[in-house]
Formats: C-alpha cells, structure tokens, sequence
C-alpha cells in the first residue's frame, strides 16, 4: 500500500501534531502552557475551547478539540493501524475539522471513497469515517473511527486493501 503525495496532503496531520497527541493523551495540557505558547489553531482552539486526551483500542492517542461553546468540535486527530491483505501493517495519522456537535452531544463525518492517481498509472481510493458523543457533564467524550485504502492496478484489478475496522475510543478533560 503507497499513500501518495496528494493523499498524504490530504489526509496527514503531520508527525507533530501525532507527538503532541501522544503528550496530550498523557498529560493533557493547553497550547499556552508549552514555551513556544503553540500553533494558533492550537493556541486558539485551547484557549477557547476543551481539550480532551486518551487512547483508541489498537493503543494509539486520540485528541477532541472543541470550540469555545462546545457546538463545533474544531479538531479530532487519531493515529490509527491498517492491515492489508498483502500482509503490509502501517499507521498514519487522521483527522477531521470542523465537525459540528448536536443537541444531542453526538457528531459524525465520513468521507469517499477519494480515487487518487499515482504517477505509475495505478490509482488508490481512500475513504473513512468517525462519529462521537460527549456525556452530559462533557467531561468525556467516546465513539469510533474508521479508514480504508485500496490500491488499484491500471487494469483497474485490485491490488491490495489496507482497513483499520471500526476502533473504539474513548477521551476525557
């Protein structure tokens, strides 16, 4: 499985929002409190809104985000494992933005498939999901995440399949 340039940039978060993840989910901390005062998405989202840090099932971090009234989740952020059907076992990192959150504490988002072209002539569609809910004190907030790679031939034969499943995960302040 080859993730290529173009699905890189649209799917990655980028090594270091996967370390900050992992120093969230261990010691949840704002933006404003790291000597270099943070990004300004993260220094805004932080400021304004929660922050809440835990793991997923397959033992990776995961990071919520929310807006300052609590309507919009403005970041989620996953590292999450796929294994493909050639054997291939990878992580990457995932996330979505801008998710809005229901009366009901819950919201949800899914994308593709995204059919990317590789230079070689062989394409590789992409696709995903993730939904949440947040308890009624917000203090926790759980759901799952999924994403699925599929190469494809020029033939248009496929090649090899990567899929997370759906993983559980679970977060708190």
């Amino acid at each position: 499985m080859r993730f290529s340039g173009e699905v890189l940039r649209q799917r990655r978060v980028g090594c270091a929002c996967a370390v900050a993840a992992g120093a969230l989910a261990v010691s949840p901390l704002t933006a404003a409190a790291r000597p270099d005062g943070g990004s300004p998405r993260a220094t805004a989202a932080a400021a304004g809104g929660t922050v809440y840090g835990g793991v997923t099932a397959q033992g990776f971090p995961v990071v919520i985000e929310t807006a300052k009234n609590g309507r919009k989740v403005a970041n989620a952020t996953v590292g999450i494992r796929l294994t493909c059907t050639s054997g291939a076992i990878f992580a990457v990192p995932d996330d979505y933005r801008a998710l809005s959150v229901t009366k009901k504490r819950k919201f949800s988002v899914s994308f593709g498939p995204v059919t990317n072209r590789n230079d070689d002539g062989t394409t590789t569609d992409v696709e995903g999901s993730m939904r949440g809910t947040f308890n009624k004190a917000r203090t926790k907030v759980s759901g799952k995440w999924s994403l699925k790679a599929t190469d494809h031939a020029a033939s248009g034969a496929v090649t090899d399949t990567c899929d997370s499943g759906s993983v559980s995960w679970k977060a708190k302040q």
